[in-house]
């Protein structure tokens, strides 16, 4: 029996893997406790997709070993299969485990071992509800991309795709709903590539949809040139799929996007865009966007500018490009400099700001619903949660608590949220 914290780093399907391990950990009887609260192991759950990332793992695990070094601390994950065991010797961590290994620490505890073949074979198989914190469960659906992107590390950390069983999703979905959630986020590393079978992602959507206790379904990031445009046609007659969308932009820039190995161009973007919003006037679009990509001049950096402006986007995700080792980018020609990365991206998240505000604007007066996830404003009978279409709401209704998806009319947007 021992407590374990676990410290998530990186994207939502980390965060699934975690309630995974947590789910496996709790069933082989140790408790999970907040990061942070004295516990006797300590897993750095990691994310490698730029430097930054990285560097956060070793801090977290650096800062976590000097304040208790009786504390186990294991780093797993995606910073492990690309460079475990420099991660290990300058992190001070006890342990790494790779993606397959990491879902064996219940083992690796018991055995005081690295896992073997057969360790790894059992903890695949094993069948655990995962245990989240919040009121919102993420269900991972699908691992692994081969598009290869000349700046992703993902494909080398994550290998090639997998999807689950349709069958055992909806297992665990309608398990997650007797356990009481009203929403699940369907993750993957490359989620519109979902397949089993004969069954895509819709197909499998549509099977969540039927379950009873279920009230709404909510989507990680869709790539262009998977299955977007079925997606949009069955969210706009589906009753519990979220309206809002996650849709990678990169470039605003043609020439970037082919350097890029991106799959689309910015007609194709900008025309499902369009088609979208046909059907769904008041679909939330999310993005993210890449600045200061090897080859990327002043022009193309404005021509990114005119399509973020230009485009309905209810929130932006901006990276500066950032070198990673075992990528075609690393040796690309016409590295950007970092100052001009810098003054790039603090452009892009102000006119981000601005395009967030602008979105959210369209719903004062209009009846909203909202996932109630936590307390908000510091006033009794009020909470914080999500609206559909993933904008921030404070909501304020005699006898709120949390779970709880209640409808109401925003009066005004303030400090980042419908109220």
């Amino acid at each position: 029996m021992k407590r374990i914290s676990i410290k998530t780093v990186g994207c939502r399907l980390n965060q699934a893997e975690s309630a995974q391990m947590a789910g496996r950990l709790k069933a082989a009887g140790h408790s999970i406790v907040p990061f942070g609260q004295p516990s006797d192991v300590c897993v750095v759950h990691t994310c490698a997709v730029t430097s930054r990332a990285n560097q956060d793992c070793l801090r977290i695990a650096r800062v976590v070993k000097k304040a208790a070094p009786e504390t186990f601390v294991v780093l797993a994950g995606c910073g492990v299969e690309i460079d475990g065991q420099r991660l290990k010797e300058e992190s001070g961590a006890d342990l790494v485990l790779g993606q397959k290994e990491k879902f064996s620490l219940p083992l690796v505890l018991a055995n005081q071992k690295q896992p073997d073949g057969d360790d790894r074979h059992a903890s695949d198989n094993a069948s655990c509800l995962p245990s989240f914190e919040t009121t919102r469960a993420i269900v991972k659906v699908q691992d692994g991309c081969n598009f290869c992107c000349a700046y992703c590390i993902v494909p080398l950390a994550r290998g090639r795709p997998e999807s689950r069983q349709a069958r055992e999703i909806v297992e665990e979905v309608k398990a997650l709903s007797d356990a009481g959630y009203l929403e699940v986020i369907l993750t993957g590393a490359n989620l519109g590539c979902y397949k089993d079978g004969s069954q895509g992602l819709v197909d499998l959507i549509a099977q969540i949809e039927a379950i009873e206790g279920i009230a709404r379904i909510r989507l990680s990031s869709i790539e262009l040139s998977t299955v977007e445009l079925e997606l949009v046609d069955f969210m706009a007659g589906s009753k519990k799929l979220c309206r809002h969308i996650h849709l990678p932009l990169q470039s605003g820039d043609n020439r970037v996007l082919s350097s890029m190995g991106r799959r689309y161009s910015v007609e194709q973007y900008r025309g499902f865009v369009e088609y979208a919003i046909g059907k769904l006037p008041f679909l939330g679009i999310g993005t993210d966007v890449l600045v200061g990509f090897p080859g990327e001049d002043e022009s193309a950096f404005q021509s990114t500018l005119k399509l973020v402006e230009d485009t309905p986007f209810s929130n932006l995700h901006v990276f500066a490009y950032s070198r990673r080792a075992g990528t075609r980018a690393t040796t690309m020609s016409d590295q950007v400099q970092h100052a001009d990365k810098q003054r790039r991206s603090h452009c892009l998240v102000k006119l981000g700001e601005k395009k967030k505000n602008e979105f959210a604007m369209n719903f004062i007066g209009r009846e909203v619903s909202v996932l109630v996830e936590k307390g908000g404003m510091n006033v009794r009978n009020s909470g914080r949660g999500w609206t559909s279409e993933y904008v921030q709401a404070d909501v304020s209704i005699p006898g709120l608590t949390a779970n709880r998806i209640v409808n109401f009319v925003p009066s005004r947007w303030s400090q980042g949220a419908l109220r």
